[in-house]
């Protein structure tokens, strides 16, 4: 193999040298070799206090551009940086001068914003952090220190004087002693002053809490007052002439029939003589303790009565459900009649959409075709219901027919599983089994309530699942209005 001669060598090592070189010097020069990325951005100062062209631009400490150019423009600073392509800067960006290192080397400090839209190329950064000017701020302070050193001759000049100084020394003693006598004073009757202001105290929350107790009384005494202070202003003269002239005329009626009155006080005088005596039938009737049981017997009626009353609890319920199978809507109305706690009954109305379902066949050329008319029905329910605690079992007639069901009640009876059968006799169209259904209610509100389960499970034909919702809610008026109902009397 032919090696290389001595001459080609150097050649090779002075062109890989040179290349070096010249990409050092457009490193170190800042000289691009493709074209720049990133968008302009300008920003405006009034003093940069000594930024150059090519400072990095830094974002969170992370370096994102460079400053392009330095404009003069209207007397400020036109900075003009070029901005990395991924770094997305909002409408409310902020731009500052920041200094790091011990150096003091200075760089530009963007913040990037979060208000839409955002910038694009050619916007300008409005908001600017000027740099403090450390000349103005010596100006300043030196402002400053002219004006306390003023203000201490001023001070000095008042009170430089030995009458100043011995009236100001004899205020201070005063003070003292002022000060003195009130700490005396407030230690010597501080028991007084607490209690004192205790009862203060006592006294307006009494005040506040009578108020607040009587303020609509109070509310219509002032409002009274106010119509009968009226009413006197435009009708006051009328109403004293009225008033004179009635008494007038009753001083002469009672004139006039002073003996009739004075018979008839004799008269009443007899008749309590008699009753007190035991004489006639208020006499008897006063003297008799036969009356008196009598008379306690009927109150205790009464108490029982009205107990009676008070236990008695009516609840109204309306209940809608979507039925799956025959894909239509199901209506309830329950009035639930409660006795006592562990006892009640409930009567119903139900809209059933298979309420009646008849079947025709007809035959045409051999062919049988089976048509079913399905018709809603309302049907009734009544049954009777008794509690052991978390559990009732139920009895009676459903939806026109013999049932009988169960439910569980859970959560203080804010969720109900319910279980009942009925059409034992298998009436319904299609039906080989009773009908039996099995649900879950669940209070979501004190009086609304969601439903959900399984209907007519024993039977395929029409088996499917249900979904509803109702509202429950207790009437007081309907429990008043059947225990005013009079009773039938007994042997």
């Amino acid at each position: 193999m032919k090696s290389f001669s001595t001459e080609l060598k150097v050649g090779a090592f002075s062109l890989v040298i040179l290349t070096l070189l010249t990409y050092m010097t457009f490193k170190v020069g800042g000289f691009e070799w493709v074209k720049k990325k990133g968008y302009i951005l300008y920003a405006e100062f009034k003093n940069i206090g000594g930024l150059d062209e090519k400072t990095r631009i830094k974002i969170a400490g992370v370096d994102a551009g460079t400053i392009e150019k330095i404009q003069l423009k209207d007397g400020k600073a036109r900075l003009i940086v070029r901005v990395n392509r991924d770094v997305v800067l909002y409408s409310d960006a902020s731009v500052g001068i920041k200094t790091t290192g011990l150096l003091g080397d200075k760089y530009l400090e963007i913040k990037t914003g979060s208000t839409k839209p955002e910038l694009k190329d050619g916007d300008t950064i409005k908001n600017v952090q000027e740099v403090i000017d450390i000349d103005d701020l010596v100006r300043n302070l030196s402002g400053v220190s002219s004006n306390i050193s003023t203000l201490a001759a001023a001070l000095s000049e008042s009170l430089g004087t030995p009458e100043a100084k011995k009236a100001l020394k004899e205020s201070i003693l005063n003070i003292k002693d002022i000060t003195a006598g009130l700490k005396e004073t407030i230690a010597v009757n501080d028991h007084k002053m607490r209690t004192t202001l205790d009862n203060i105290n006592n006294l307006i929350a009494s005040i506040s809490d009578l108020v607040e107790k009587n303020k609509e009384p109070l509310t219509a005494t002032v409002s009274n007052l106010k119509d009968f202070s009226a009413s006197l202003k435009t009708e006051g003269p009328d109403l004293v002439a009225n008033l004179n002239k009635a008494a007038k005329e009753l001083k002469e009626m009672v004139e006039e029939n002073r003996p009739v009155i004075k018979n008839a006080a004799q008269s009443i005088d007899n008749i309590s003589k008699t009753i007190s005596q035991g004489e006639g039938t208020l006499g008897k009737l006063v003297k008799d303790d036969r009356l008196y049981e009598s008379l306690n017997k009927a109150a205790e009626g009464v108490n029982k009565s009205i107990s009676a009353v008070d236990r008695f609890r009516t609840f109204i319920t309306f209940q809608t459900d979507y039925l799956t199978r025959p894909k239509d809507a199901k209506g309830y109305f329950y009035i639930t009649l409660q006795p006592k706690p562990d006892k009640y009954y409930i009567l119903g109305i139900v809209s059933d959409p298979v309420g009646s379902v008849t079947t025709t066949t007809t035959t045409t050329n051999g062919v049988t075709v089976k048509e079913e008319k399905v018709e809603q029905k309302i049907e009734f329910t009544a049954q009777f219901a008794k509690r052991f605690n978390d559990a009732a079992l139920r009895a009676g007639l459903t939806e026109s027919t013999f049932g009988a069901g169960a439910d569980y009640f859970l959560f203080n009876d804010k969720a109900k599983v319910s279980v009942d059968v009925w059409d034992f006799s298998n009436d319904e169209d299609g039906a080989k089994n009773p009908h039996a259904k099995v649900g879950v209610d669940y209070f979501i509100f004190k009086n609304v309530f969601l439903s959900v389960g399984a209907d007519n499970i024993f039977n395929t034909k029409r088996r499917g699942a249900y979904v509803g919702a109702g509202v429950k809610f207790e009437d007081e008026d309907v429990k008043y209005l059947l225990g005013t109902v009079p009773k039938i009397p007994g042997r």
